[in-house]
């Protein structure tokens, strides 16, 4: 059993560091300010999700495991609120987007 564990927490802990690669990399590959706060939030969140899922795998009592998902949780809790938050800053800040994909009425250039 305990191989079996190994092997799951050691996949879990490759599959986070890979896409916390990704995300450092997406951070100085993406043009704008929107497109990075994106980058910097969904993959660095998934890449904790599966640390601290390898983490708790590995935790030596179910207390030290209780207290990594309740690391995960206020992380998935406050992790959109800021990025919503930075976004709507920016926005208000007269930042436009790179490439204006969609029509926007409140957006005005006057």
């Amino acid at each position: 059993m305990d191989v079996v564990r190994d092997v799951v927490a050691g996949v879990l802990l490759v599959s986070g560091a890979a896409l916390a690669l990704v995300s450092a990399i997406g951070m100085f590959r993406m043009r704008d300010v929107y497109a990075r706060i994106h980058v910097a939030t969904k993959p660095a969140t998934l890449s904790l999700v599966a640390t601290l899922a390898a983490a708790a795998i590995r935790a030596p009592s179910w207390s030290a495991a209780a207290l990594l998902v309740l690391a995960l949780v206020l992380q998935l809790w406050t992790t959109p609120a800021a990025s919503h938050l930075l976004g709507r800053a920016t926005r208000r800040s007269g930042v436009p987007p790179a490439v204006p994909d969609a029509v926007d009425e409140s957006w005005s250039d006057d």
